[in-house]
């Protein structure tokens, strides 16, 4: 009788931790009740159910069953456009692997199981050729036709030579044997695809800010260390993530870009397996641990955009691997300069991981005096490399912005002791909301629409069952277990900076910290299955996971990319990854009338600069260097004062257009227009023609020859 009102409680316990997050976003005035009114979401997620249950019982068939689901999963992405987007990531992944298994020849490392491998050998593959890319670019041969032909070269010969030494030791794949088995096979890849097909199909406005279109606000015309003359912080942040991307920026494709988050996701749910297993789970359980810590929607749906996060938590999650391995003696003494080449990379991914990459690298050291990790070369090389690239991507900040590291504003002020100063003409993101105490911490676990971007990238509730699950199956003496206090300790820190930390103005992205995150819900998963044997899970126990990993994966359907589902329902099967920006470009533009607008910009090169008042959901897929002065007067508000500072900010930074919408709300309108009248009045501006548009557009300096862009008497390109 106990054990059956042990169990309820689970279960009402899990109905709480759904319920309450269903609440506040799906009914009522929650922000995604919308979403769930159209169709759209709800035939993306049959058509999910449709794969999954497919992919499943053609793996349960004797024979023929991989080749099935293969033919499955095939329709799936035909009809989504992305089976080309997953083979080119397959291969990217493959030759990072393979460059890293050179390395890892040459250097002699021991041959160690085989996921251990893979992580190891694609760490210091992307430790190479991240090293590859920004010497080149330093070199001045960093543009991206450059770079795509010597991914051909340097990746492409690796997977080559990796595949003719290792040839006979590849394992080919086999059924899996258990209904379990099979299910997670299937369950992993609907995921994947699902995430695929997501980034296909919606993109968020930071995407377009500074992601999607990298080739034009980061490369342009002279690489990575060529000056693109934008002013808001984040052109600014450290590029490791964006530079990893080139090999797909400029081949109209969003998923391609996207894919790196994408491919870095399965690296961090092998990574939180291979945990699990250092920390006594054992089995399958390992492997649904792993799933259920990566597909909280903060992870998984960052899974769905450019930015680095995704890269940036496996960095740190692979660290700790390191340094569980460290433990073992000198025979793993290798993974030293793994870890902290790893931990050292993380923070140049995205930002918001630097006190967790600064806690890991003092637990890998610590781990490696206490166990007298003996010194070898190999150890080092890993990580000089890794400092090489560090040294060179911060290079890249400091000689465009005059300090290592833009952000965060703690950073930037103690440069200033180095005598380093932010340059007057470049944005600086400075926090100002102090999430309350202790309605934040309620909100961030059950009421996530209080912080809409919070409710974008919902942090998650799971771990807070399963916690209670562990102390009351297992008591607190799981908690002592090696290495397990700092991992929790590390999780739970997410509500201290939380707190600690100011923020925008709608407080912390869930995003923000995707590290905790996973280390809590891998903690919480220790302390039920950490007993070192493969146990089998009461129905109870499987059905409360089911339910809190459906409604994460719910959630990342409906809601991701602010797009209800995966796109609509159709029967083409000729889309191509290569046509989803154009056709992204083409929605949005009919939505907001600049059909007109963007035919003039496309009769100009893709370096020229231009300011206007449009959001980034337009003026991201405009092909020319947009920024949006909204941004500029919220980042820099000094270069937009007054008349004299509006003109300065057009001559030092090159603008030659500038677009201003009909908008009367527009906030910037009053103070630019008059500016460019009088512009135009002094014979340095011109006001171009845009027939039918919604905004008006100027030329700044001299007029054109006729037939040159810009001129009024040019037909715009069809």
């Amino acid at each position: 009788m106990r054990i059956r009102l042990g169990w309820l409680g689970w279960l009402v316990m899990v109905a709480v931790c759904i319920w309450l997050p269903w609440h506040a976003l799906f009914e009522g005035s929650g922000p995604f009740v919308r979403q769930l009114s159209r169709s759209l979401a709800w035939k993306s997620i049959a058509e999910c159910l449709l794969l999954l249950g497919t992919v499943y019982g053609s793996l349960r068939l004797r024979r023929g069953g991989i080749v099935l689901a293969v033919l499955c999963a095939e329709v799936y992405a035909r009809r989504h456009g992305v089976d080309i987007t997953v083979l080119l990531l397959a291969a990217y992944l493959a030759g990072l692997a393979g460059l890293g298994w050179c390395a890892a020849a040459v250097l002699r490392m021991p041959r160690v199981p085989r996921l251990d491998a893979l992580l190891r050998n694609t760490l210091l593959g992307l430790v190479l050729w991240s090293a590859a890319i920004w010497i080149a670019s330093l070199a001045g041969a960093g543009g991206l036709p450059a770079l795509r032909m010597l991914a051909v070269f340097l990746l492409g010969g690796s997977v080559a030579i990796a595949f003719w030494r290792w040839r006979k030791h590849m394992p080919l794949p086999r059924p899996p044997a258990a209904r379990a088995d099979a299910f997670f096979v299937a369950l992993v890849v609907t995921t994947v695809l699902m995430l695929a097909a997501k980034a296909a199909v919606a993109v968020d406005s930071d995407a377009l800010w500074y992601g999607l279109n990298a080739d034009r606000v980061l490369f342009g015309d002279g690489g990575l260390f060529h000056s693109q003359g934008l002013v808001a912080h984040v052109h600014y942040y450290p590029k490791l993530t964006e530079a990893l991307q080139a090999p797909f920026l400029g081949l109209g494709s969003a998923s391609l870009v996207t894919g790196l988050s994408l491919v870095c996701w399965v690296l961090l749910a092998i990574t939180a397996r291979r945990v699990l297993e250092e920390l006594d789970v054992k089995g399958l359980s390992a492997w649904f641990g792993a799933f259920f810590a990566c597909a909280v929607p903060a992870v998984a749906a960052s899974a769905a955009t450019p930015k680095g996060e995704i890269l940036a938590a496996w960095l740190c999650i692979l660290g700790l691997l390191a340094a569980l391995r460290l433990r073992h003696g000198d025979a793993e003494r290798h993974w030293l300069g793994i870890g902290l080449a790893a931990v050292l990379l993380a923070p140049l991914a995205r930002l918001t991981v630097v006190p967790y990459a600064a806690a890991l690298f003092l637990f890998i050291v610590a781990i490696a005096l206490r166990r007298r990790t003996r010194p070898d070369w190999r150890i080092g090389l890993p990580v000089l490399f890794a400092l090489a690239v560090a040294f060179l991507v911060c290079l890249r900040t400091f000689r465009q912005a005059g300090v290592a590291l833009v952000s965060p504003d703690v950073l930037v002020n103690l440069q200033g002791l180095l005598g380093w100063h932010l340059h007057d003409d470049i944005g600086r993101y400075e926090p100002i909301f102090r999430t309350p105490f202790p309605d934040g911490l309620l909100d961030s676990l059950f009421g996530p629409a209080a912080y809409i971007h919070q409710a974008l990238f919902w942090m998650g509730n799971g771990w807070l069952p399963l916690l209670v699950a562990a102390i009351t199956l297992r008591g607190w003496r799981w908690m002592l277990k090696p290495a397990l206090p700092f991992v929790l300790l590390l999780g739970l820190s997410m509500y201290v900076l939380l707190y600690a930390y100011r923020y925008g103005n709608d407080g912390a992205d869930g995003n923000y910290f995707i590290v905790p995150i996973v280390l809590l819900h891998l903690a919480a998963w220790v302390g039920v299955f950490g007993t070192g044997e493969a146990e089998r899970p009461s129905r109870a126990f499987v059905a409360g996971v089911a339910a809190m990993t459906a409604f994460c994966l719910f959630m990342v359907v409906t809601t991701a990319n602010w797009f209800p589902g995966t796109g609509r329902l159709d029967a083409r099967f000729d889309r191509t990854p290569f046509e989803e920006l154009r056709t992204l470009a083409a929605a949005r533009f009919r939505h907001s009338h600049m059909e007109s607008l963007t035919g003039v910009l496309s009769q100009w090169p893709a370096g020229t600069r231009m300011l206007g008042d449009m959001p980034a959901d337009d003026g991201g897929y405009f092909p020319v260097r947009y920024e949006s002065l909204g941004t500029i007067s919220w980042a820099r508000p000094p270069l937009m004062v007054d008349e004299e500072a509006i003109v300065g900010l057009f001559r030092d930074h090159d603008i030659r257009l500038v677009a201003l919408s009909h908008n009367p709300a527009a906030a910037v309108d009053e103070k630019v227009r008059p500016v460019l009248e009088d512009l135009v009045r002094r014979g340095r501006a011109r006001k171009l023609n845009v027939a039918g548009g919604v905004a008006d557009l100027w030329q700044l300096g001299p007029a054109p020859a006729a037939g040159e862009p810009g001129n009024m008497g040019g037909r715009p390109r069809r």
